[in-house]
């Protein structure tokens, strides 16, 4: 099943069409039967597709991916609430809240590994950058959206932070971000 996502040209790269179907596919089993458990709001948040000549185009497909993502860990937080209570979900936020404090506290520049001088890593300073915005957010309330953290894009840098590693604390910044509009 091909689905309505346009084309890149045969000589620029896009998504592969057959995993991307394949993940929709699933992704739409799951959306139309919440109860049953094909794909969860994680596994959206990390998929990733390989690069093809003429494959889907990247944009399209990342924002139908996005949205998917907001609306399973909506129904999953909103499931835990009325499941287990609000005090549950308290006691998520908390928890997953420390997590990210405990980068956030660590020094500029050694939030992260480093890549070490011979690798390219996400720059440090961008990431610290963001960084300080978290903290403005935990802190202070600063406005900041989970949109905005999936979108950041960090430059390669030699000596950089380890990328599954902010990939990582991103996914977990945007977990609390959810938790907390769905409160």
């Amino acid at each position: 099943m091909s689905f309505s996502f346009k084309l890149a040209n045969k000589k620029a790269l896009g998504y592969d069409i057959a995993q991307v179907d394949d993940f929709i596919s699933r992704a739409r089993a799951q959306f139309t039967e919440p109860n049953v458990s094909l794909v969860g709001a994680d596994e959206v948040r990390s998929v990733e597709f390989d690069l093809v000549k003429g494959g889907y185009l990247i944009e399209p497909v990342d924002a139908a991916i996005e949205r998917l993502e907001e609306t399973f860990a909506t129904r999953e937080i909103l499931k835990q609430k009325n499941e287990k209570g609000q005090y549950a979900l308290d006691d998520r936020l908390m928890r997953v809240s420390e997590i990210v404090r405990g980068r956030l506290v660590r020094p500029k520049g050694k939030k992260f590994s480093s890549t070490g001088w011979l690798l390219r890593g996400y720059s440090r300073k961008q990431v610290d950058e963001l960084c300080d915005r978290i903290a403005r957010h935990l802190d202070s309330g600063q406005v900041l959206s989970a949109a905005e953290v999936r979108r950041c894009i960090f430059q390669a840098k030699r000596g950089g932070y380890v990328e599954s590693q902010v990939d990582a604390f991103i996914d977990r910044v945007i977990e609390v971000l959810q938790i907390e509009a769905a409160r």
